[in-house]
């Protein structure tokens, strides 16, 4: 069995080349050495079916470490102690020894987004891979099978291959400046509190489900012991009429909808935006969509006339939610 695994700052997610899928809550910034007891679950689980194991990673950028090269050590050292002899995906799409991690540990930050790319690269010659997760979306040029992006997490965002934006754990004001509420469509400033963020705002469109809201909501700490309330439509609209100072007695559900409508529509837009840069520079003229937050890609695709393919349609929505993780254990599976 080849296992894949994608180290994010609060999620660890598992794969099988076989097609299995899971995604661990392990909050980095809360408490690091978590990862240690996540990957023995997953060590524990699958046991001496194991042949091999291959990691790419993200959660080196929590704020727990101070650099993001002790970050990089940190989950390099939690996977070595746990697995025998696991492989590390390097920026050049290439799997190296934990000894090669020690030498160089800027080659393997931020790679779980290039195991994608890699296995799109080899099925697709000329795409847009978007994946969109809980926390960011990765827009990856692909021309004749090679990958056009960028390397770093810094160059991708300056050309807007990287959006820091995703479906559940960004704030919504990171989002909106302002907002048009009322029957009037004022204008109205938003307060920089982190009082809901985008799963609020799914939640309550209905394009996710309480099951899909893996993280906690910024007030969880006001729903122990009753974490269904906390994650209920209207729980979510009380958050986020509190962007705007007010609450859901004073502007009603159609305030919060309405609200929600434009955290959508800011994000659709900014990847609109993207992705016509990138169709305009390449002449590519297909999305292919990976993530929880494939709904949001294909109103984009659709806004810059580009065709749209979810890998939802082909590999299944617990696959394509999970993607890195998924392309790390079949990368491997080729190479060994």
């Amino acid at each position: 069995m080849f296992v894949g695994i994608d180290v994010g700052g609060a999620n660890t997610k598992i794969a099988t080349a076989d097609g299995f899928v899971d995604s661990l809550y392990a909050p980095l910034w809360k408490d690091k050495e978590c990862l240690y007891d996540v990957l023995t679950e997953v060590n524990q689980k699958f046991g001496t079916e194991i042949e091999a194991v291959g990691a790419v990673m993200t959660g080196e950028l929590s704020d727990c470490f101070e650099t993001k090269r002790e970050g990089v050590l940190h989950i390099k050292h939690a996977l070595s102690a746990t697995f025998e002899a696991p492989k590390f995906l390097d920026v050049n799409c290439t799997f190296k020894e934990s000894s090669e991690v020690d030498r160089a540990p800027l080659s393997f930050a931020a790679t779980n987004w290039l195991a994608s790319s890699k296995l799109i690269a080899e099925q697709y010659q000329d795409v847009v891979f978007v994946d969109i997760g809980s926390t960011t979306t990765d827009v990856i040029p692909i021309v004749g099978g090679k990958i056009k992006a960028q390397r770093t997490d810094l160059e991708r965002l300056k050309s807007g291959e990287l959006i820091y934006s995703g479906i559940l754990r960004t704030n919504i004001v990171a989002l909106l400046k302002n907002v048009y509420i009322g029957e009037q469509g004022e204008e109205c400033d938003v307060s920089s509190e982190l009082f809901a963020i985008t799963a609020d705002a799914y939640l309550v469109l209905g394009n996710i489900t309480k099951d899909d809201y893996g993280c906690g909501s910024p007030n969880s700490y006001a729903f122990v012991g009753r974490e269904n309330d906390e994650k209920s439509r209207v729980s979510a609209m009380r958050r986020i009429s509190r962007v705007v100072c007010s609450d859901l007695e004073e502007i009603g559900e159609d305030g919060a909808v309405n609200i929600a409508e434009q955290v959508k529509s800011a994000q659709v837009d900014e990847l609109s935006a993207s992705l016509r840069s990138l169709k305009e520079k390449y002449g590519l003229e297909m999305v292919v969509a990976a993530g929880i937050g494939d709904f949001v890609v294909k109103e984009a695709a659709d806004s810059v006339n580009i065709r749209f393919l979810s890998l939802s349609s082909s590999y299944g929505k617990n696959i394509a939610a999970t993607f890195p993780a998924f392309a790390v254990a079949k990368l491997l599976e080729k190479n060994l």
